[in-house]
């Protein structure tokens, strides 16, 4: 077995950001301490809101920031708080996650980040979204780095028969077959001259 060399996921420092959401992610059954709990993740992709403000990782890509929060839309919740400020207004009425994504994905703001000590790990820190607010106007606004794939639609990996790993893609919904534009009536054949015709019968089942 070879062992999963990852690279560590680089962080920004605390401050201000223009903050553009790129995806939001359905996560059931998350681990958490009070067990198995429905998640729904919220990425940013950050831009400069200050000259000379680092928003770039070792590799030249923009950084991200990420916010985990119950999927709980009630007004006490931490993501309808979150949606609110986003928003600068009341969330609609939702009951998906998609339809959470829609509302929000391209959507800009100013975001104010602080960090907290990682207690598992020495030297590591969390990076945590504590404010949001609007994004003044004229503000450059961040992009999604090139070929960015939200996380629903990238290639998954689960064993195979053979416990080789195989990677699995979203499939799109099966279309119905299509149906004949114009009716064609059915086909009789008389009987030869002389012979009585067939009785009617009705095959239908209903």
């Amino acid at each position: 077995m070879e062992l999963n060399n990852t690279k560590p996921f680089e962080k920004p420092d605390a401050g201000q950001f223009a903050g553009t959401i790129v995806d939001v992610v359905d996560l059931p059954n998350y681990p958490s301490q009070y067990g198995p709990k429905n998640k729904i993740r919220i990425v940013w992709v950050l831009g400069p809101a200050a000259q000379g403000q680092k928003t770039l990782d070792s590799e030249g890509k923009p950084y991200q920031v990420i916010g985990m929060y119950n999927a709980s839309i009630s007004e006490k919740s931490s993501l309808f708080k979150t949606i609110s400020m986003i928003l600068n207004a009341a969330p609609p009425l939702m009951t998906t996650t998609e339809q959470v994504a829609q509302l929000l994905i391209g959507r800009s703001n100013l975001l104010f980040l602080t960090k907290t000590p990682n207690p598992k790990i020495q030297n590591d820190f969390y990076v945590n979204v504590a404010a949001i607010m609007p994004l003044p106007a004229g503000f450059p606004v961040p992009q999604a780095p090139q070929g960015f794939v939200r996380s629903k639609d990238r290639p998954k990996t689960q064993a195979g028969p053979n416990g080789q790993p195989v990677q699995t893609f979203a499939q799109p919904p099966a279309q119905p077959p299509a149906q004949p534009s114009t009716f064609q009536a059915p086909q009789f054949q008389l009987p030869p001259a002389g012979q009585p015709a067939p009785a009617p019968t009705n095959n239908l089942k209903w």
